[in-house]
């Protein structure tokens, strides 16, 4: 028993380190190649709920952390005068438990992804209010407040509405044309 405990330690502490360094962390490019909404993320682990689930058991993070942390229990609780049957089911205990909550805290923390950049969509049906006044042909500047930000930006009257817009009046940002954002009056 002693052997599997050194083995154990051995095999999945050298993994565990392995991916504490960096080294063979294909999920994190995996990641960045899916391109989901995070609402979107958020209302399903809301909906099937947001614990440790059975795919979790067979994942391997799972899996080498209960094999370093179940051999290195085994290798020291004799040092502490613990009993073979004691020291087994402590071992299974902690590697099984910290094998469990290490995924659960990589994948909650470690791969969060949140961003404050504001891209085109969050600014779509943003209310503004005009800072300098224009036209159907000519182009003047807003300012909003998006994802807690407040920005100013070029702004002109939306192709199909067109219209004359003064100082002060409240629009809507119906789309982004490169940087300049087409408006429609908000009343």
């Amino acid at each position: 028993m002693e052997m599997l405990y050194w083995i154990s330690l051995v095999v999945g502490g050298v993994f565990v380190l392995l991916s504490v360094f960096g080294f063979g962390d294909h999920e994190a490019d995996v990641d960045a190649d899916v391109d989901l909404d995070w609402e979107a993320e958020l209302d399903v682990d809301a909906a099937i709920g947001a614990g440790p689930g059975f795919v979790d058991l067979l994942s391997l993070r799972t899996v080498f952390l209960f094999t370093a942390f179940f051999g290195l229990c085994g290798v020291l609780l004799p040092l502490a005068g613990v009993n073979e049957v004691a020291r087994l089911l402590i071992s299974l205990t902690l590697g099984g438990g910290i094998g469990l909550g290490g995924n659960y805290v990589i994948k909650r923390v470690g791969y969060e992804h949140v961003s404050s950049e504001v891209t085109a969509s969050d600014l779509r049906g943003c209310a503004a209010r005009v800072v300098i006044p224009f036209g159907t042909t000519d182009t003047g500047k807003i300012a909003l407040v998006a994802k807690g930000q407040r920005m100013q930006l070029a702004a002109r009257a939306f192709e199909e509405e067109g219209g004359e817009y003064a100082a002060g009046d409240e629009v809507l940002v119906v789309r982004m044309d490169g940087t300049v954002a087409e408006v429609v009056s908000a009343t």
